[in-house]
């Protein structure tokens, strides 16, 4: 559309220019990014921060932490200044990697430049924490959240039981939903499967029964679950060799109308894997 707009004599504008730039990053094309703005820069266009951030969040959704840092400099280089949005972006390419360390920085990077941290900022930094099952720093920062007087959200007690999910320790993801609905906060698809996660992952004599407890819940509470959370269930009763709540639990998903894949299919067989049939 662009070559177009060219071909007909339509002058080329920094909104035309933008607007393709933000398509290409939310195909995480960031490629056409940066060649889009190169084309910008040479038409001698300003770019102003949404043209330089759609290249920083191109490269963030891959998790390319060095080349989003590298079109910040150039940004800051061109003497246009990152908001908190583009921090948060900064913020994200490490969540998407699971590097805490990283995120941390730029966080810090924000304090001192006196923005505002919302609660998206620190519920990304969580996520990065739940990447790794860092319990101790996820807590941590969801207490600086707390002392910062931002309330948290859904998302943000989601990511707190993703941790423990990962940590595999099912009595404190309880704990954390818990808490979440003591905050007036109504479970969504999302929390139940963490929790159903945190199950499967537990390793306990008890998870399978807790996993099938937590669907029943899930469904009791209006959550619409996928083939992922109904999977996940049949995976703790695998892991401790419970076939019969295996098969019920994959009977359950099918009356559902949904389609299992393979993961389900190789979470319900090793039950009986284990017990030689």
């Amino acid at each position: 559309w662009l070559r177009r707009m060219v071909n007909q004599g339509v002058p080329r504008t920094l909104g035309s220019y933008n607007m393709i730039l933000d398509a290409y990053a939310k195909t995480d094309n960031a490629e056409a990014c940066e060649r889009v703005l190169q084309h910008l820069i040479d038409d001698g266009m300003e770019a102003n921060i949404t043209s330089y951030a759609s290249a920083i969040y191109a490269h963030a959704r891959r998790g390319d932490a060095a080349s989003a840092e590298g079109w910040l400099k150039r940004m800051v280089a061109a003497g246009v200044d990152p908001d908190a949005a583009t921090y948060n972006v900064l913020i994200l390419s490490h969540s998407v990697k699971g590097n805490a360390s990283g995120a941390e920085v730029w966080l810090a990077e924000m304090r001192s430049r006196g923005l505002e941290i919302s609660v998206c900022t620190y519920t990304t930094v969580i996520n990065v924490c739940a990447k790794s099952g860092d319990m101790s720093a996820a807590e941590r920062w969801f207490q600086g959240m707390l002392e910062e007087n931002v309330q948290p959200t859904v998302a943000t007690f989601g990511a707190m039981m993703d941790t423990c999910a990962k940590a595999g320790d099912m009595v404190r993801a309880e704990q954390w939903h818990d808490r979440m609905i003591q905050h007036g906060i109504a479970p969504n698809a999302h929390t139940c499967g963490a929790m159903v996660n945190a199950c499967a992952k537990a390793r306990s004599p008890h998870s399978a029964e807790a996993a099938e407890r937590w669907l029943n819940f899930s469904e009791e509470a209006g959550v619409v679950n996928d083939v992922v959370v109904y999977s996940s269930v049949i995976d703790a009763c695998g892991k401790i060799g419970d076939a019969e709540r295996a098969v019920r639990i994959f009977r359950r998903m099918q009356a559902k109308g949904l389609k299992p894949h393979i993961l389900a299919y190789t979470a319900l067989a090793r039950p009986f894997a284990y017990r030689g049939d």
